[in-house]
């Protein structure tokens, strides 16, 4: 990649310079940096943008709503940091952001290998869109009898933590409004402001994004953001939210109807609730290594007999196993 134009977004200080020195190690152009509480849309496309980085904190979020058009335009290029986890990075982590953000940059919307027997590579939404054709002109599958007892539903789980927002982001974003399982969303936070991740991914996704709580049930087409400190059980009228120690586990979602997908920066012990969901009947992967920031987990996994997959070949086993 060479000479991409970048607007970095983001308030005065340490995360901004970091971001400016991330933008010119990964050999794009920095054209603007821009406060997000001064600018507006215009300010930024009069720059000529073909690429925005947005560094998230509270001043920013309050004020995200106005740049909506250009968050949701298909022909620029968004990465999403958050603004904590950028002012402290620096050493080997800030030269391994810089090559994961030329990744992103290099060309295309998103870090994704082109799809088998392209000679070009393709966005992720068109890829997306393409895939959402096939998946409307599959043959429906024959129902069950109507005296045949109803089969537990399950769930999605997702996993990430660092530099898992944009992936998480890209997942969410291909999947329909009335996606017909629950997906339950277990990105780690330092500081724990899971009420800001809801919103922030709301803006990703069509789904409605909601923050678990204790004793609620799991609803199809709604992605819960699961705080520290939860997990997920069996009750008589389905899984439901509980309180538990460390990680969770998500024993408590039937295997055979679920998936767990360990993105960047999953925690370890994702690895070996994978592995037993795997074991049962779920479908379960790790982000594949070339596509992802923090890799750890993913790794493990495989070591461990697992499989990894791009974030196209995970959406387009959900949207093949789970059309809307």
């Amino acid at each position: 990649m060479s000479g991409r134009r970048v607007v970095v977004l983001a308030r005065p200080g340490a995360a901004r310079e970091r971001t400016e020195q991330a933008v010119h190690a990964a050999g794009a152009t920095l054209a603007a940096s821009l406060d997000p509480a001064e600018a507006d849309e215009a300010a930024v496309r009069a720059q000529a943008p073909q690429a925005l980085v947005v560094v998230l904190d509270a001043a920013t979020e309050g004020v995200l709503d106005r740049f909506d058009p250009l968050l949701a335009d298909p022909g620029l290029d968004v990465v999403f940091d958050e603004a904590e986890v950028a002012a402290r990075r620096d050493g080997w982590e800030a030269a391994r952001w810089a090559r994961h953000l030329a990744a992103k940059l290099d060309g295309h919307g998103d870090v994704l290998p082109a799809a088998p027997g392209h000679s070009a590579r393709i966005g992720f939404v068109e890829e997306m869109q393409a895939l959402a054709l096939q998946v409307a002109a599959l043959p429906e599958v024959p129902q069950a009898p109507s005296h045949a007892p109803a089969a537990p539903t399950g769930a999605v789980a997702i996993v990430a933590g660092i530099g898992g927002p944009d992936a998480v982001r890209q997942l969410l974003a291909s999947l329909p409004a009335r996606f017909p399982r629950p997906v339950l969303l277990r990105q780690k936070l330092e500081g724990g402001q899971y009420d800001k991740l809801v919103r922030q991914m709301q803006r990703a996704t069509l789904m409605q994004v909601v923050l678990a709580q204790p004793g609620e049930p799991l609803q199809a087409g709604c992605v819960h953001v699961m705080p520290d400190g939860l997990d997920v059980v069996r009750a008589p009228a389905g899984a439901i939210f509980a309180t538990c120690e460390g990680e969770p586990r998500f024993a408590g979602l039937p295997a055979a109807d679920s998936a767990i997908l360990l993105l960047s920066g999953a925690d370890p012990s994702g690895v070996d609730a994978a592995l037993s969901l795997r074991l049962a009947g779920a479908m379960a992967y790790g982000q594949a290594p070339e596509n992802c920031f923090d890799p750890a987990s993913s790794r493990m996994l495989v070591t461990r007999g697992g499989e990894s997959r791009s974030l196209a070949e995970m959406s387009r086993e959900l949207l093949h196993r789970w059309s809307a």
